[in-house]
């Protein structure tokens, strides 16, 4: 039985695109953490728990960075390349 000590508490993805959100400081960045979470989201059955926490890591990182300015048109890519269903990694070879 695992010590609920070590454990973090249950979380969504959609209140973790919440926080997410708030930290945003621009609307363009505000309008990628949907996109960033979503891809995180589909990926994290294919990566281990440290990992997602990683992605999301990087995910605060990007929104807090000052430097770091995307361009309206990069914010705001079509539906279609954004939402695209992420298929599992493929062995090489295979």
């Amino acid at each position: 039985m695992t010590d609920p000590e070590d454990m973090m508490p249950p979380l969504k993805w959609r209140e973790l695109e919440a926080v997410f959100h708030q930290l945003a400081p621009t609307e363009t960045k505000k309008r990628m953490v949907r996109h960033l979470i979503e891809g995180t989201r589909k990926q994290a059955a294919f990566l281990t728990p440290t990992a997602v926490m990683t992605e999301l890591a990087y995910i605060a990182a990007a929104m807090l960075d000052s430097n770091f300015c995307p361009s309206e048109q990069e914010a705001g890519a079509s539906e279609a390349f954004w939402s695209s269903s992420a298929s599992p990694p493929q062995r090489p070879g295979s």
